[in-house]
């Protein structure tokens, strides 16, 4: 689906005390692999049990940690979800949605000895093809900066901003160069609290870290499909 407006940001949506009770919250979770694949449903599940899909290094490599809605204030979850709400209406998307899926605490960090050595994700989608059990899709998608811009270098939020990719695609030339179709959030979102927000079909990458720790809360939005 195309999009007038791909992306909406809300630069330091959370204040400094909310980005540390975040954090605090997560501390008390042990961390897991990130995995490629739809999660299981079913937070609580055993660790082993909480991920399906397969763990691919070369497509991603990250920490994380599922964190129950329980886990974290009822305030700052709210506040969550008035920013999503807000960001619908104002980037004009009106995507209806009715469930939040259990936030993801994620790191990306730099990893000197590994043989990738800095944390990404290559480029996808959160919404999956399946619908969950009961009927409902990945509608839009959330991250919180969590880490100050300083903490770390790499680690850029990227997308692709998908209008007019395909209009100098000719009968013969089937080559696109979606370079100029790449976007990069701005500095200014990179600022600790800032709330960006976009559709779960947006085409999106977060690009190795070279140095420090990248930390984000992410988190997803579901409802029936196409409304």
């Amino acid at each position: 689906m195309l999009y007038r407006n791909p992306i909406w940001i809300y630069p330091n949506y959370l204040n400094e005390e909310e980005c540390n009770i975040i954090e605090g919250c997560a501390s008390r979770i042990d961390w897991i692999d990130g995995m490629i694949g739809q999660k299981n449903a079913d937070p609580d599940a055993p660790k082993e049990d909480q991920e399906t899909g397969n763990k691919n290094s070369k497509i991603r490599q990250s920490d994380l940690k599922w964190m129950n809605h329980e886990v974290m204030p009822f305030e700052i979850t709210q506040k969550i979800e008035i920013g999503i709400q807000s960001a619908n209406q104002e980037a004009g998307w009106n995507l209806i949605w009715d469930y939040i899926e259990p936030h993801q605490y994620t790191r990306y960090i730099h990893r000197p000895t590994e043989h990738t050595p800095g944390d990404h994700y290559t480029w996808h989608v959160d919404q999956h093809v399946m619908p969950t059990p009961e009927g409902k899709y990945r509608k839009l998608s959330s991250t919180i900066q969590l880490s100050d811009p300083d903490d770390y270098e790499g680690g850029h939020f990227e997308y692709i901003e998908f209008n007019s990719v395909f209009d100098k695609l000719g009968t013969y030339n089937t080559q696109i160069d979606v370079g100029p179709f790449k976007k990069s959030i701005p500095f200014s979102a990179k600022a600790k609290g800032t709330l960006i927000v976009f559709p779960s079909d947006t085409y999106h990458q977060v690009t190795p870290v070279t140095r420090g720790e990248r930390r984000s809360l992410v988190s997803w939005f579901h409802g029936p499909k196409a409304v």
